[in-house]
């Protein structure tokens, strides 16, 4: 996907913080890369004025200029490794920044290396007087910076372009998606499919899934499931309506499939989420 020959971020630190402590941390922006992965515990982001329930296992991404501040709320905790980069750069990205357009990152089947990396740079943070102790950092972070951009497929990524070898998108494939798009957050409450959707749209399915996964990143189905969850997350958090009347509401007629869908995705049942911001 990159060539990455002279790939050689700056490492500015490396550090676990473990919190047990109830309180809100001030919102705040950095001019560098900020990785904040979650060990063990729960935690809540406000992320560019969204709330996000963080869970272990989750990776946030705050790029250059992200507004974001932490809650650890009463009776939780948190462990967590925060690592600051900068002098990072990819072809065809903005210098300085890592091309997810959302801070938490879907590490989908880089997960489990990916935690496991992070552990590892946890560790060792912990021996800084040890024989080779930066340079072990500084390797571990790449590694993990490549396992990061391993998930890329998964998640969407940001407006510039990305050096796949492919040709950028033309006009024509960018009003398409843009066509589907609107369609789908027009409709996403009711029963879609592909080729239902691709005949509203005059084209053939398999065309369609190509090009929207060649813009967004995602197929035009998970992009509907996103966009569901999404949805579902607000109603959850603003209302106490029950799981099968917001399930009903994104899409969903079987609450028990929302329900596995939102746990895979959120890390947490919805029940978690709902008047999380009353208590």
């Amino acid at each position: 996907m990159f060539d990455l020959k002279n790939f050689a971020p700056e490492l500015l630190y490396a550090f676990t913080f473990h919190n047990a402590r109830p309180g809100t941390y001030p919102y705040h922006q950095h001019d560098f890369i900020e990785l904040s992965i979650l060990l063990d515990g729960s935690s809540d982001y406000r992320i560019s004025g969204q709330w996000q329930h963080v869970t272990a296992g989750q990776a946030l991404l705050f790029n250059p200029g992200v507004w974001h501040q932490e809650t650890q709320k009463p009776r939780t905790h948190s462990t967590q490794l925060h690592i600051g980069l900068r002098e990072l750069a990819l072809p065809g990205v903005t210098p300085g920044a890592l091309p997810f357009a959302d801070s938490v990152v879907a590490l989908g089947e880089q997960q489990a290396a990916f935690m496991a990396c992070a552990r590892r740079v946890a560790a060792e943070s912990q021996a800084a007087g040890a024989f080779g102790h930066d340079v072990m950092v500084q390797a571990q972070v790449v590694e993990l910076l490549c396992l990061l951009l391993r998930a890329l497929p998964d998640n969407r990524v940001s407006a510039d372009r990305v050096m796949t070898g492919e040709p950028a998108a033309t006009t024509d494939q960018r009003a398409l998606v843009a066509a589907a798009t609107y369609y789908l957050e027009a409709h996403y409450r009711e029963a879609l499919t592909l080729t239902a959707l691709a005949a509203e749209l005059h084209v053939a399915p398999a065309h369609l899934s190509r090009t929207f996964k060649a813009v967004n990143g995602v197929s035009p189905m998970t992009f509907l499931t996103q966009l569901r969850l999404k949805k579902a997350h607000q109603i959850l958090r603003d209302t106490d309506w029950p799981v099968n009347q917001v399930a009903g509401a994104v899409g969903y007629q079987d609450p028990f499939y929302f329900s596995r869908l939102f746990k895979q995705h959120y890390g947490s049942p919805p029940s978690a989420v709902q008047g999380a911001w009353d208590k």
